[in-house]
């Protein structure tokens, strides 16, 4: 090989291993300027939300030193008297007593030929009817699953699971109720559906002189409720 050209080919290795090392610093110091500017708008946003944090802060001490210097203010112990007598109906507090207890697990027995395997799961339907039907005759409180039975909860299938107030359940699911235990286990027997039901799935219910119902834990959302005046 000519010497001419060896020097050439050794002139364009030098500019391209010059290239290459450029192009190595040049992101370098690309990536090192994004991170820094990541960094300033970070920090811009931690001090925008310090200085929101603080304004909200300063708001609400001068409301709470504007409520303690108002003069005549009404008491108000009536009021929290009047939220004390309808905290059961709202279902916030625990209640006992006596009751039955439910019983439902999926079923386990041999299915005819061609029969789907979801007739002997735990559907919603079911718990939602034993709930109208206990609630129908005057059940005080109902859980499920330890979760309270509200005026807001909500009971549907999701997957192999049933959410409750939010939460998902596998089988087997345990209803409480507190209330007349005659007319809950009457309306029990007499419907046909629940008796239908438990030659799939296994129902079984029984009396118990003591049911301890938790009150409600989850979150409040009343987005259609309205305030009322209060009338001492």
């Amino acid at each position: 090989m000519p010497k001419r050209v060896m020097v050439e080919m050794a002139a364009v290795a030098l500019a391209v291993g010059f290239l290459i090392a450029q192009q190595i610093r040049t992101v370098n110091w690309l990536n090192r300027t994004a991170q820094i500017q990541e960094g300033k708008i970070l920090s811009q946003l931690v001090a925008a939300a310090d200085r929101g944090n603080a304004a909200q802060e300063a708001q609400l001490a001068a409301i709470q030193s504007r409520l303690s210097n108002v003069a005549g203010a009404p008491d108000v112990s009536h009021i929290a008297q009047q939220v004390r007598q309808v905290s059961p109906l709202a279902d916030l507090t625990p209640v006992a007593g006596s009751g039955i207890v439910v019983v439902m697990h999926d079923g386990q027995g041999n299915l005819f030929p061609g029969e789907p395997q979801s007739l002997q799961l735990v559907h919603d339907q079911y718990i939602l009817r034993v709930i109208a039907l206990i609630s129908a005759v005057g059940a005080r409180a109902i859980s499920i699953n330890g979760q309270r039975y509200t005026g807001i909860t909500a009971i549907y299938c999701s997957g192999p699971t049933i959410r409750i107030n939010g939460v998902p359940y596998a089988s087997p699911f345990v209803i409480r109720a507190v209330g007349p235990v005659g007319a809950m286990l009457h309306s029990l027997n007499a419907d046909p559906d629940i008796q239908g039901w438990s030659q799939l799935v296994f129902i079984h219910y029984h009396t118990a002189s003591r049911v301890e119902i938790a009150p409600y834990q989850g979150l409040l959302n009343l987005s259609l409720a309205k305030p009322v005046k209060i009338r001492g």
